[in-house]
């Protein structure tokens, strides 16, 4: 059977700088056209300052330096956030938070376009931008990604069949003032859950406002309800919320298996423009651990060994003192017999 992979390359990443996409592997490039209300200099994705209800179109230059004939999507997507605390552009009309009241998909008329290229063609993609007539604080991010498909490769000595997907994304952040709004975060709700097939417990936690949080960082640490001790701590550093979104953060179980049972979890986070410290009690019910804990891998199989034996020695212990006792209870009544 053959097997079939998607090879994914990232050449730009949005809001932390860098070049335009071009590669050897890639065979075409892409440029922000960058137009006259962009905030920031020298700057290679869009800082675009905007009015209430205003409209414009936002350009991108893309060039196949191919030697035949391509074709190029280019989809405007809502920034998300992941699991891993990074930022992401990759994935078009998926379910947003409910706290964001303008996704930039919404806002682009024509988010989704297939364009053909003639070898060695250059061609400027448009983009239909219009704001909402209310006055909107903070920041309003998203990105354009770019990407093309290749012909697919057959590796004869593995037969495997590789498709490559080669993509870029250009950073898309709007705002109408520079007034920097207070970040809140939430967390929402804690439940069992696998993360690479391993027992893990899920904290989502909700970014609520139009702030992107940097350098943000978690110390979770769960108990037994009403418990001082400790069973499963996480921590990680170095994350970054995108604007009102939630995200599942995943505190490791330690390969161990998830228990019924109420635990608390004390979770403290961190960030360049604020900190919180959250307090949630949670249950974890036996119908949700059995599907989990059948799906994991590598968990720690619990050694109940010296469970049966001393489950043993004490049952042996009851029917000895059990047999002594009819024993002598027996020889009394002789002895009383003998007696008369």
């Amino acid at each position: 059977m053959r097997k079939y992979l998607l090879l994914l390359a990232t050449v730009g990443l949005t809001l932390l700088g860098g070049q335009n996409a071009l590669a050897d592997d890639m065979n075409y490039s892409v440029k922000a056209d960058i137009p006259e209300n962009q905030i920031g200099e020298n700057l290679s994705y869009f800082d675009l300052k905007m009015a209430p209800g205003a409209e414009q179109d936002i350009t991108v230059t893309v060039s196949n330096r191919s030697d035949k004939k391509e074709t190029i999507h280019l989809e405007v997507n809502n920034a998300m956030t992941n699991q891993n605390g990074v930022i992401d552009y990759s994935q078009h009309g998926k379910k947003t938070d409910e706290s964001l009241k303008y996704p930039v998909e919404k806002l682009i008329t024509n988010n989704q376009q297939k364009v053909d290229f003639s070898p060695g063609e250059t061609k400027k993609v448009s983009f239909h931008l219009k704001m909402p007539k209310e006055k909107i604080a903070g920041t309003i991010l998203g990105g354009i990604h770019i990407s093309k498909e290749s012909e697919a490769k057959k590796s004869k000595k593995q037969s495997v069949t590789i498709e490559n997907l080669y993509s870029y994304v250009l950073g898309l952040q709007i705002r109408e003032d520079m007034e920097i709004v207070k970040p809140v975060m939430n967390l929402k709700d804690v439940k069992p859950t696998l993360v690479n097939y391993r027992t893990a417990v899920a904290a989502n936690l909700q970014n609520s406002t139009s702030t992107i949080l940097r350098k943000v960082s978690v110390d979770a640490k769960v108990y037994k309800k009403n418990s001082k001790d400790v069973l499963h701590t996480t921590k990680k550093e170095n994350m970054n919320v995108a604007p009102n979104t939630n995200f599942d953060f995943p505190i490791n179980w330690d390969n161990e298996q998830l228990q019924p049972g109420t635990y608390t979890l004390k979770m403290h986070v961190g960030s360049d423009s604020g900190e919180w410290d959250f307090t949630k009690d949670f249950t974890i019910k036996s119908k949700e651990v059995k599907k989990l804990n059948d799906e994991a891998v590598e968990l720690k199989k619990t050694d109940n060994t010296l469970l049966y034996i001393l489950s043993g020695v004490i049952i042996a212990l009851i029917l000895a003192f059990i047999l002594f006792f009819l024993y002598m209870r027996r020889k009394s009544k002789s002895n009383e017999e003998k007696d008369k």
